[in-house]
């Protein structure tokens, strides 16, 4: 695949943050937290294989937002040879169309979706499509529990507008309500994570919980759980560098994070080719 200067660009300098944490602090004392990216999640492919499947399972927490928690899973699979598509069949343009059709049904369904957004309504009608591509990836590995996944790992996930998310983890940590989401597949607390409302409808009667980004409630939980001095490597869109104990790998190339979210919101939407995502998974896995 041919990829544009910049992803070049952010796959060296990704490379160089991340390695430059390691030099300082062990996987063992690292608070590693995924920000929410948007519909871009697969750029954290590229953060999270300069950090290595093995320091990733050696971390001290792992906290992880939005589509940023179908990267962590998608992740675990790519490296335990458990996803069904390889690295290539995901690169191939005829993928992508398959991902598209499953959110799109109908010649003029992108039409539909702009219009029921416009409207005040959401994009779409539930969470199928993601839960579609999770299992059109990866297969039986996101049929099994979330409650055989490591104890380091904590997934928010919001219930009420304006109040702080809850967690969910196989630890002393996990929010009591969510307990019982322990013995769910995968593939259901993934698509609840990233049920952003206004695209797939946020609460319904089999999704009790939404993207906590739109819970109104969002940066205080990244300012509170970041506030002690524990090491931590923060993977986001907006800002790379340090302050204190934080470290920010800036995970999206050149450009305006605002700008580039909403034009891969935009696509999604209106059912528009997105070459975007095979190009991060190719950067992430292929590329020197």
């Amino acid at each position: 695949m041919k990829l544009p200067v910049h992803m070049h660009v952010l796959k060296h300098r990704v490379g160089q943050d991340v390695t430059a944490y390691f030099q300082h602090y062990q996987a063992d004392e690292t608070r590693l937290l995924l920000d929410s990216t948007g519909p871009g999640f697969t750029r954290q492919y590229i953060v999270l294989n300069a950090i290595g499947y093995e320091r990733l399972r050696e971390c001290k927490e792992i906290h992880a937002f939005s589509g940023s928690v179908f990267a962590l899973f998608g992740f675990i699979a790519f490296s335990t040879g458990a996803n069904r598509l390889s690295v290539d069949e995901l690169c191939d343009p005829r993928t992508e169309k398959i991902f598209r059709d499953q959110h799109h049904s109908g010649r003029f369904s992108g039409i539909k979706s702009l219009a029921r957004l416009a409207t005040g309504g959401s994009a779409f009608s539930s969470t199928q499509a993601l839960i579609d591509s999770l299992e059109t990836t990866f297969g039986d590995f996101v049929n099994q529990p979330f409650s055989y996944f490591d104890a380091n790992i904590h997934i928010y996930l919001a219930k009420t507008k304006g109040q702080p998310p809850l967690i969910l983890s196989n630890n002393e940590r996990c929010s009591p309500e969510l307990q019982m989401l322990r013995q769910q597949p995968i593939k259901h607390i993934i698509a609840m994570a990233a049920n952003v409302p206004f695209v797939y409808g946020g609460i319904q009667s089999n999704t009790p919980y939404f993207d906590p980004v739109y819970g109104g409630h969002y940066l205080p939980t990244l300012k509170s759980l970041t506030a002690d001095e524990q090491p931590t490597l923060i993977s986001t869109p907006w800002r790379s560098g340090r302050k204190a104990h934080r470290h920010f790998v800036n995970c999206y190339p050149r450009g305006n994070p605002y700008w580039l979210m909403s034009k891969d919101f935009a696509r999604l939407v209106a059912g528009f080719n997105n070459v975007t995502w095979s190009r991060d998974i190719f950067t992430a896995f292929k590329l020197e």
